[in-house]
């Protein structure tokens, strides 16, 4: 994990506390309703990753963990399966092209 990827990580945790701070913090009044506002929106946009995530858990090897940290961490924690379903494109690309040149060769 490279150090940006680490520092975004840490500033979506900074922001999940400063959101659950201003739910149940002692001056709601005083923080307002925009933490709330943007931290449905970031929620709404994690639970839409993990909906993503979900469709590609036929090739990927998904645990709840891998869930949980999409839904916390959203795209910061997906680079691993990002480049994992890199790899299965490219093998499934080969795969076929071997497959076209054999039947190819066989109508010869």
């Amino acid at each position: 994990m490279n150090i940006i990827n680490l520092a975004m990580r840490l500033i979506m945790l900074l922001f999940w506390f400063g959101v659950i701070y201003a739910i149940v913090g002692p001056d709601f009044k005083e923080v307002g309703t925009m933490p709330l506002i943007l931290g449905a929106v970031v929620l709404v946009m994690h639970i839409l990753q993990m909906l993503m995530l979900k469709q590609a858990s036929k090739f990927l090897n998904l645990t709840a963990k891998d869930y949980l940290l999409v839904l916390v961490f959203g795209s910061f924690a997906m680079n691993h399966h990002r480049a994992r379903l890199k790899e299965i494109s490219e093998e499934n690309k080969k795969t076929n092209e071997k497959n076209r040149q054999k039947k190819s060769q066989s109508k010869d």
